[in-house]
């Protein structure tokens, strides 16, 4: 292997998707063994909730995740290394601010967030608001080993805090909290995340430091022009991550405890093609620049897109071909009155995969039209949705028919470009 990186040192793109896909790879293997094991712990009325919370934790943290992804911006494009780590500092301090706040809300309004969604206390909530605050400063130095292209160190960094998750979590379940117990999992894994990472971005040149700064005002000055920017990730990240991840919430409220957990499980195997691919949309965003020639950017997405259709289009296709064999295997038995939606859940989850990338590309570019595909896509998905929804597998058609269009969409603003905007096509 390592002599095949050396050979391949010209092909950057190539070199930092494999570094980049391995550690994903272990990330996602250990995340998706939290799935399965505490599937089998747990009995599937509390491995609902349990998704459910997992759930929420990813629709949250697209909050925070859009700053970071500004951050991989900042670093890879700022020319200036000190006014560059004083943005992110002020980033960082905004968004935990922010976080601090939602905590607070969360633990005022857990009695009612444990009664809409049906579960048997509000604690899970307030751990995950207290997950949420930990993550805001690993999000920010984990994307400052990204811009920097430090894959390696934001892999090892994101593989400490699944191992921890699973192992934080099972030691608590076996314990018998129960879902307070794997959710707290969760924040602890996060916060051993959050030491590591700090630790190398420090001894990669990001020198600022929240002791002593917390307090201050923050400097508006100095974010204020990157919000605009910050909006349009925001919108485009949130709808990516409510189209692959909104289901679990939507069946937690509409359906019984045992179905939903059921469902869950399913849903935990579907997901696999989009966090098997992961990486990818996250080197082609530090391996695009507005200020290097079109071809070379055109070149990173063409690369980036054959390498998301080998990875996700294999394990789609084998999840449609083998949902029973699969569901059972790493679900259990008890998973596999659900196993027909693995195919068309599955499938939707590719879309968004693909429709991800290109998002990505766009978003790395600065082009402010995917706004309204992102717009677009949250529609006709919400439509399709209100529209029929009367049983799991009704919601999964729904799902189906929304990021297709979502796609479609897509495809429309890249035809209209490429037809009446050929300046566009020149810039990237």
């Amino acid at each position: 292997m390592l002599q095949f990186l050396s050979a391949h040192k010209r092909h950057s793109l190539l070199v930092h998707n494999i570094i980049f896909f391995f550690g994903s790879l272990v990330v996602g293997g250990l995340n998706y063994l939290y799935y399965p094991v505490l599937g089998r712990m747990l009995s599937p009325a509390v491995f609902g909730e349990v998704q459910t919370i997992v759930s929420l934790f990813l629709q949250l943290y697209v909050v925070f995740a859009v700053l970071g992804l500004l951050t991989v911006t900042l670093v890879t494009h700022h020319d200036s290394e000190t006014q560059r780590n004083k943005i992110i500092m002020e980033l960082e301090r905004l968004s935990l601010f922010i976080s601090i706040g939602f905590l607070a809300v969360v633990g005022l309004a857990s009695t009612a967030l444990q009664e809409f969604f049906r579960f048997e206390s509000g604690m899970p909530f307030v751990i995950l608001a207290l997950a949420v605050v930990i993550t805001v400063p690993f999000t920010f130095r984990s994307s400052y080993l990204r811009g920097r292209r430090l894959f390696g160190l934001s892999s090892w960094s994101l593989i400490i805090g699944a191992a921890g998750k699973l192992l934080f979590s099972v030691a608590f379940v076996m314990a018998g909290w129960g879902t307070l117990g794997a959710i707290l999992g969760i924040a602890l894994a996060q916060l051993a995340s959050f030491i590591y990472a700090a630790w190398e971005a420090q001894r990669h040149g990001y020198t600022e430091s929240l002791k002593g700064s917390l307090f201050k005002p923050i400097d508006l000055t100095l974010v204020k022009p990157e919000l605009g920017y910050a909006g349009l990730v925001l919108l485009c990240m949130l709808v990516m991550t409510l189209l692959y991840s909104a289901d679990i919430v939507i069946v937690k409220r509409l359906f019984e405890a045992e179905v939903a957990g059921l469902y869950g499980g399913i849903a935990a195997v579907a997901r696999i093609p989009f966090f098997l691919t992961a990486s990818i949309p996250q080197v082609l965003m530090s391996s695009v620049n507005r200020n290097q020639p079109a071809k070379n950017n055109r070149k990173v997405l063409k690369q980036s897109s054959i390498l998301l259709l080998g990875l996700g289009g294999a394990s789609t296709a084998f999840f449609c071909l083998f949902p029973e064999w699969t569901v059972g295997l790493l679900m259990g038995s008890a998973y596999l009155p659900y196993a027909h939606l693995l195919a068309p859940l599955s499938l939707s989850v590719f879309i968004v995969s693909v429709v991800n990338l290109y998002v990505t590309y766009y978003l790395a570019l600065r082009r402010w039209r995917i706004g309204l595909v992102a717009i677009g896509g949250a529609v006709a998905t919400s439509l399709f949705v209100m529209w029929q929804h009367n049983s799991p597998d009704e919601l999964v058609i729904s799902l189906l028919m929304g990021c297709v269009a979502t796609a479609a969409m897509l495809g429309l603003l890249m035809l209209y470009e490429l037809l009446f905007m050929k300046n566009v096509i020149k810039e990237g």
